[in-house]
């Protein structure tokens, strides 16, 4: 009888063999996931990573109308051109929106985004709160956003203006336990309600392997991206640490490796 001369591997090798398939398979799901979001509306480049390990529990460093501190930087994080309107009363603001909207794209500046009034810096919002808020392409600078509005602020801005900021644009991503469809992780996110409280504004995209939440907006703070991974790995019934997130847009972002930049070097004005 032939004998078995294979080498004999010990339990635990083949238990940790298992673990690092089961880990590979994961990043395999969720880098799927991503590059269908990005085939869906942008970029969703994904990185094997993994996210900070923040503590557990209730978010509690708000930082109110100053700019959150994030570990969450580089491709994560942009420096952008954002207009603030504030409108003459009785003013329809969608109208207003529409309007920009379509000469931006005549003009060949782009698609403006919607976004929050926090994506301002305090000193702004201790002054005066924009009621519309819009933001540039990558590339467009305050300048450009400046230029733009002198050439097309509607007769019903009362005034507008432009600025540099910063903000996030992140994609967080989860492939749900074996019996629980993105579908139904979906459901249970939008029941819990945490998004909507972490994050106001944010565009879900259900797929066959799994659930993508697209964020752009105001700096969030590492305990509101904790909450998100928590809330999104409660509804897939996964730990928080299978959430991944990733940088929704190619290109190098802002590194806060050396602190904040000087967003005032970056022009801007208002009118």
């Amino acid at each position: 009888m032939a004998r078995d001369v294979r080498p004999q591997l010990p339990a635990g090798h083949l238990m940790d063999r298992r673990k690092r398939d089961t880990g590979l398979r994961w990043c395999l799901a969720v880098a799927l996931i991503l590059c269908g979001a990005a085939a869906l509306g942008g970029w969703g480049g994904w990185s094997a990573t993994p996210a900070p390990a923040v503590a557990a529990g209730p978010v509690n460093d708000d930082a109110g109308d100053e700019l959150a501190t994030t570990s969450y930087d580089g491709p994560m994080l942009r420096l952008r051109a954002a207009i603030g309107i504030h409108p003459v009363k009785g003013a329809d603001r969608r109208q207003i929106a529409r309007d920009l909207r379509a000469a931006a794209k005549r003009d060949g500046y782009g698609e403006l985004t919607d976004a929050t009034f926090a994506v301002f810096d305090k000193g702004l919002l201790e002054t005066v709160v924009p009621e519309l808020t819009l933001v540039l392409p990558e590339g467009a600078s305050a300048g450009d956003a400046d230029r733009f509005m002198r050439d097309h602020q509607p007769a019903t801005v009362g005034f507008y203006t432009a600025r540099p900021v910063l903000v996030h644009h992140l994609t967080f991503a989860v492939v749900p336990a074996a019996g629980v469809t993105p579908a139904q992780a979906q459901a249970a996110e939008d029941a819990e309600g945490v998004l909507s409280d972490s994050l106001n504004s944010y565009v879900t995209t259900v797929q066959p392997a799994g659930l993508t939440v697209r964020y752009f907006g105001a700096v969030l703070s590492d305990g509101q991206i904790e909450a998100v991974r928590q809330a999104m790995g409660r509804a897939a019934r996964v730990p928080a640490e299978r959430v991944a997130v990733a940088a929704s847009e190619p290109g190098p972002g802002v590194d806060l490796a050396h602190g904040m930049p000087d967003l005032t070097k970056h022009g801007g004005g208002h009118h």
